[in-house]
Parts: structure tokens; C-alpha cells; sequence
């Protein structure tokens, strides 16, 4: 990873380049609260990935938000006759990583594994590939649960085996009459 990647140019294009700057966007959660919000001097040269060494992979922080879960408004989700979960990351179903438990869809979900699109994921850890089975993001599933606010909650923090490395985040949306006059208003 560098900060910025110079992209290749054709040989007749002399000195034109593009230039594509990354930012990684991460989601953080903490038992002890005072471990967050993380300072800039934590990261102050901290360098990720291959040839570290040779100055790649630079982390520089570009802004941070602190979100209690308990003082978010959930009035949205209050009241609804159907709800919808959208899977903003892949959720894990099997796994290779040691340890780890295979996990079926969860019971609130009504699609069955049969009616979802899975794909196939890797981790790599140590130099180690581990492979992963997912249901694959963006997708959107009828929820048949009876705690939406609860679950809209674990779904931020993210559910499942792999959620430290950002799989199983989920959104709850309500589906009916006052989520189309919410939509109308906004």
C-alpha cells in the first residue's frame, strides 16, 4: 500500500501520469473506552504491507467520529410492519481460519442460503491464506425478527466469526407506511 499510486503511461506518452490517492475507511470498536477515539500520535509512523521498509505503506489519519449506539435516534425503526436487512459487508458461513466456527444464515433472516449469491473470500494472515465462504454484500434480505433496534446495533458492531476483520455488517431499513413518509420528508 502506498499513500498515492503513480499509474503506468504508454510508452508514447511521455512524462503524463494519473496519480490515485487511497483512503481506507475503518470502523473501530473498543471494550475499554478509554483505548478510543485513537490519537494521530498512535499512528505517527506506522507503515502497513509489503516494502514498509522502503517507505510504502504510510498511515497518516484524516479524520475521526466518535458514535455512542446508545444515543443514536432508532425512531426510524420503531413502529414498522417489515423490515429489510442490506448486507453492507460479506458475511461468513464457512471458514478455514483456525478456530473458527461454520456458521449458518442467521434465524432472522427469511432467505434460506439457497436464495442468497455467496462468494468465495481469502484472509491472509502471517503469510498464511485462509479461505472464506460468504454471502456476499449488497444484497437485501427480508428481516423476521422481532428486535429491529437490537439488531440494527449488533449490525453496526457487526455479527458473525470474522467480524474483527469487518465481515457481517448489516442495516436494518423498515419497509411501510412511515418509512415511505420519512422518505418523503427528507
Amino acid at each position: 500500500m502506498a499513500h498515492e499510486t503513480i499509474m503506468g503511461r504508454r510508452e508514447d506518452q511521455r512524462k503524463q501520469q494519473q496519480t490515485t490517492k487511497w483512503y481506507v475507511h475503518a470502523h473501530l470498536h473498543a471494550d475499554d473506552p478509554d483505548t478510543l477515539p485513537v490519537g494521530e500520535d498512535v499512528l505517527d509512523c506506522l507503515q502497513f504491507g509489503g516494502k514498509r521498509n522502503y517507505g510504502y505503506g504510510e498511515v497518516t489519519l484524516k479524520e475521526t467520529q466518535m458514535v455512542d449506539l446508545e444515543t443514536l435516534d432508532y425512531s426510524r425503526l420503531e413502529g414498522a410492519d417489515t423490515y429489510l436487512i442490506e448486507v453492507v459487508t460479506p458475511f461468513v458461513l464457512e471458514s478455514d481460519y483456525p478456530e473458527a466456527s461454520d456458521q449458518s444464515v442467521p434465524w432472522w433472516w427469511k432467505e434460506s442460503r439457497a436464495d442468497l449469491r455467496e462468494r468465495q473470500e481469502k484472509i491472509l494472515e502471517q503469510r498464511e491464506v485462509f479461505r472464506l465462504q460468504t454471502v456476499d454484500h449488497g444484497q437485501v434480505v427480508k428481516y423476521i425478527g422481532d428486535r429491529p433496534v437490537e439488531t440494527a446495533k449488533n449490525g453496526l458492531l457487526r455479527v458473525g466469526s470474522h467480524s474483527r476483520y469487518g465481515f457481517g455488517e448489516l442495516r436494518v431499513k423498515p419497509v411501510g407506511e412511515q418509512s415511505q413518509e420519512n422518505d418523503r420528508k427528507s
